[in-house]
């Protein structure tokens, strides 16, 4: 039944099908943020109006292209409520099991098979708890086809019976994907010898263990995917000094040219595995480099070898990365310019910013980039600041002083992390009036005021 309106107040059940599909596709935009398996809970809400909104959102397939499947045993039924639902619809399907997965996942992985002609974008995590689920999930994606799949993302995590060999599992792509241009894929390895992957544009491969990739084997990817645009490589573990020592630097490695790479992210490996991958990397089109390193750096950096120098790269970030050995080289700022010559911003976070002098750093290194405009500092303290904001505006003003002392182009703009207020503060005060001068303009200054930390003490 009809809930009855109230007198004066707005006849939404009786407004065109056109205004209640925009309200309801402003629903489905602001629930991007809901928990998987939420996405249609304002729908519900919505609809239970009166039968007349009810009846349009059912009948308007758009809006039920997203399928969601969670531990939920309900989520599978309303899957398959979605795929009727959205008619002949592109599908973009998200699956999140961790509990129960080996009952389940013949149907989930029957559903995915049925519905591949429509996906578009795949997202799979899945915890497995045996060898005989993993190799169901190989078969799975063996038979997997999609002329219309874009994106495919893949997460799994093992019990040890999976990983008995102390080693993560390959995974094989699909190769009746024509049009997959995203692949992100975490604790496995790509098997590349029968998939296809020469047309990626994109690739995130990462990796919660160390269990990571060697640059043998990134090789063998990259060699196949040339028409690549952006790499991620990525792990999660700080590596032991055993596993780093084992890796040994090729005094002559064959070189693999990469021409449409245009952003290169490289975080938790060690400098090791980056001399390599620099080493051999021909990328003549490189625009973009995030690097996150353990902090633990050795003292060889200066002369460390490259292929490049890579001159086409105009953003760099980096970040370090705490170890309870915790060390900043202070050799890191002669190979940054060196490698990376014409930087125009540089953006450094997680405990990056000591970097730039007073700290550790070498700022008669740093300083040295006559094309940079642009610097961001940011970083997060962990409860406590203990005027780190202060020293962080300390080492701008140093980076900047040594900039002009050597006669180079002021920078145009700054923006630093701040504790919030910092009024009271004097040295903050005088510190931020330092830089503003030495701006190219006195208003290019500003600040990332971090509200859920604890201010200055």
């Amino acid at each position: 039944m009809d809930t009855p309106a109230r007198p004066g107040a707005p006849a939404i059940h009786k407004a065109p099908p056109e205004i209640i599909i925009a309200i309801i596709e402003f629903l489905l935009s602001s629930s991007d943020t809901h928990p998987l398996g939420r996405r249609y809970q304002d729908i519900a809400r919505f609809t239970r109006v009166s039968s007349h909104l009810r009846n349009i959102a059912i009948t308007t397939p758009s809006l039920w292209t997203r399928i969601e499947i969670t531990d939920n045993p309900a989520s599978i039924e309303f899957a398959k409520v979605c795929l009727q639902r959205s008619g002949t619809q592109k599908l973009d399907i998200a699956i999140n099991l961790v509990i129960r997965v080996g009952a389940r996942l013949p149907r989930i992985l029957a559903l995915v098979g049925y519905a591949a002609v429509r996906t578009r974008r795949l997202v799979l995590s899945l915890q497995l708890r045996s060898e005989s689920q993993w190799r169901r999930v190989q078969d799975a994606f063996q038979l997997f086809a999609s002329s219309n799949l874009d994106y495919l993302e893949v997460k799994f995590g093992y019990d040890y019976g999976v990983i008995r060999s102390g080693e993560i599992p390959w995974f094989p792509v699909p190769t009746q994907v024509p049009n997959l241009r995203s692949l992100v894929l975490t604790d496995a390895f790509l098997a590349i010898h029968s998939a296809r992957v020469d047309h990626l544009k994109n690739l995130v491969l990462s990796s919660s263990t160390y269990a990571g990739w060697s640059v043998d084997r990134l090789w063998e990817v990259l060699d196949k995917c040339r028409l690549l645009e952006t790499l991620e490589l990525i792990t999660e573990s700080v590596p032991t000094a055993t596993r780093v020592d084992s890796i040994v630097i090729p005094r002559e490695p064959n070189s693999l040219c990469s021409t449409n790479l245009r952003v290169l992210v490289v975080k938790g490996y060690q400098f090791r595995f980056l001399s390599q991958l620099l080493l051999g990397l021909d990328a003549p089109e490189l625009e973009e480099v995030v690097l996150g390193f353990v902090s633990s750096a050795p003292s060889d950096w200066g002369s460390l070898p490259i292929h490049g120098p890579f001159a086409s790269v105009r953003l760099l970030s980096l970040s370090l990365q705490r170890t309870p050995h915790y060390i900043i080289s202070k050799q890191l700022p002669l190979f940054l310019p060196r490698a990376f010559p014409n930087i125009r911003e540089l953006a450094l976070s997680q405990n990056g910013w000591p970097l730039l002098g007073g700290a550790g750093g070498d700022s008669n290194s740093l300083s040295c980039w006559t094309e940079l405009r642009g610097l961001i500092v940011a970083d997060s303290d962990e409860q406590y600041c203990d005027m780190n904001c202060v020293e962080r505006l300390q080492a701008v003003k140093t980076f900047l002083a040594d900039r002009s002392i050597r006669g180079l182009p002021r920078l145009k703009w700054a923006q630093v992390s701040s504790c919030w207020p910092l009024e009271s503060e004097s040295r903050f005060d005088s510190t931020v009036k330092e830089i503003q001068e030495m701006l190219e303009e006195e208003e290019s200054l500003g600040f990332l005021f971090m509200e859920n930390h604890l201010v200055c003490d």
